[in-house]
């Protein structure tokens, strides 16, 4: 084939984890492993695990816009993930360990940066609190700052990645992930009960 790479769609528009891997590979399998693959739709970090997992190299995503969107600020462990240190903490202010809601009353008062050791502008300037404010009376900065943010913290998940597979440790790496995430839903759902 005399192509560039490839771009593959239609995925995350409703199949299941379980299915979408399936498919996933099926569509994978077949193209050449030398040309860059591409898709569209996946964004969620399980989700662009399982795409790496499949042979994925690039991804279009409108995940962190709508996540800004919403007052949410992105904070995958990344740190205890990389080391694989076993540790699920529920938080009870619409947190699921990879991100937070700060428009949420808990942060009103909060003067910690959203991610310890973040070496973003938003983490290095401004406080929750700040951003919860800024989000409650509609401030267009709110928006800017968790841009901000978002995108730093999402890149260094795919930094992570790229490195777990140079390392070649990736399957592990997703494995952890997968099972840290597991476990704060079983917390959540005997905490709900």
């Amino acid at each position: 084939m005399l192509c560039a790479g490839f771009w593959i769609g239609g995925f995350g528009l409703g199949e299941s984890m379980d299915e979408r891997s399936a498919l996933l590979n099926a569509v994978t399998d077949i193209l050449p492993e030398q040309k860059p693959r591409q898709i569209s739709g996946l964004g969620l970090p399980e989700e662009v695990l399982q795409g790496v997992a499949a042979g994925v190299d690039l991804f279009d995503s409108t995940y962190i816009y709508h996540l800004t969107l919403g007052g949410f600020a992105l904070t995958i462990p990344l740190d205890r993930i990389e080391r694989d240190i076993s540790y699920s903490k529920l938080s009870y202010t619409g947190s699921d360990q990879s991100k937070i809601n700060l428009k949420a009353t808990f942060y009103r008062k909060d003067t910690s940066p959203i991610v310890d050791g973040c070496s973003c502008y938003t983490c290095q300037n401004h406080t929750k609190a700040y951003i919860n404010h800024l989000l409650n009376v509609h401030e267009m900065l709110a928006q800017i700052l968790l841009e901000i943010h978002n995108t730093h913290h999402y890149l260094r998940f795919f930094r992570a990645i790229r490195e777990a597979i140079k390392d070649r440790r990736f399957e592990q790496f997703y494995q952890h992930f997968i099972e840290e995430r597991r476990g704060t839903d079983v917390l959540a759902t005997s905490h709900s009960a």
